[in-house]
């Protein structure tokens, strides 16, 4: 069964790269960016381990706040190629924008993806000044699987014991909020992704390792360690509930956090302002989420 898994896996991730090309098509990149791509974040010559940067044109001697953008997928697939549209119009709100790969499941697990988050910031830390960003604002922006990560590391980052139980050197370079659009948050709900993810991310006998207790993030220990949050889903995200549960607990755990939740539209699916940047409802959502990040 395993085999035949991760072979639907890889076909969804060729099917997936094959969409860019006609998605590619239709989209024009937007003017008003400073574009550099393939940057290599660590030294063992890994194609996952690039970022690509972006930078607004007209701005090259102010010192800009610092947005790590870390794409969706599902963990499976997705590229930074994906989210560049994004990424661009991100930028063009007065942001340095770091935009990273990392490896997919199965190729990997989701403690190495994690670790792959941490050198990408890493790099940062060390190359950012130099880049005009001020390390003394930086945000990390995830989009569904992308969330996901971003929240986890996040949380390894502010509590020892997750670190500990993850069997993870965080990354030092301080993170001030987070954006969470369309969060794939939970990974073991009885639901068509807990029901056979679980196993790669986490490994065959996830339930009895230290990191057990965490996978759920509604853990309070993974609750209280996050920093500021803003999240945003649609009546139309197939997601939903994963954000509007997720949202629940940090209300409980009276952590700081903001939540838009776009009313029915067939347009607006999930992660729509990443799938769909030129939507206006897209830079709507830019719009409130840079606006938020500021705050910190």
């Amino acid at each position: 069964m395993s085999n035949i898994l991760e072979k639907q896996f890889l076909k969804q991730r060729n099917d997936f790269e094959k969409s860019c090309v006609e998605r590619d098509k239709k989209y024009h990149f937007p003017q008003g960016v400073i574009f550099e791509t393939d940057i290599a974040y660590a030294k063992d010559k890994n194609k996952a381990h690039r970022l690509d940067r972006y930078r607004p044109k007209g701005k090259e001697t102010q010192i800009l706040p610092v947005i790590i953008n870390v794409h969706g997928g599902g963990l499976l697939l997705g590229n930074k190629e994906f989210n560049k549209y994004f990424c661009a119009l991100l930028s063009k709100k007065g942001f340095l924008v770091y935009s990273m790969e990392y490896r997919l499941i199965p190729d990997c697990t989701f403690f190495d993806q994690l670790r792959d988050i941490f050198l990408a910031m890493d790099f940062v830390k060390e190359h950012a000044a130099a880049d005009g960003g001020d390390l003394s604002h930086v945000y990390l922006v995830g989009d569904s699987g992308g969330a996901c990560l971003a929240t986890y590391a996040n949380a390894i980052q502010n509590s020892k014991k997750i670190a500990k139980a993850a069997g993870i050197k965080p990354s030092e370079l301080k993170v001030h909020a987070l954006g969470l659009i369309s969060g794939m948050f939970y990974t073991t709900k009885f639901d068509k992704i807990g029901l056979f993810l679980p196993k790669y991310l986490y490994g065959k006998q996830y339930r009895k390792a230290p990191f057990a207790a965490y996978v759920n993030p509604e853990n309070p220990e993974l609750l209280y360690a996050l920093a500021p949050a803003w999240l945003v889903t649609s009546h139309n995200d197939h997601l939903r509930n994963y954000t509007i549960r997720f949202e629940k607990a940090l209300t409980a755990a009276k952590k700081e956090h903001e939540i838009v939740d776009f009313p029915k539209n067939e347009k607006l699916t999930h992660a729509f302002s990443v799938f769909e940047p030129f939507l206006p409802e897209s830079h709507a959502v830019i719009d409130m989420l840079t606006e938020y990040l500021r705050k910190f």
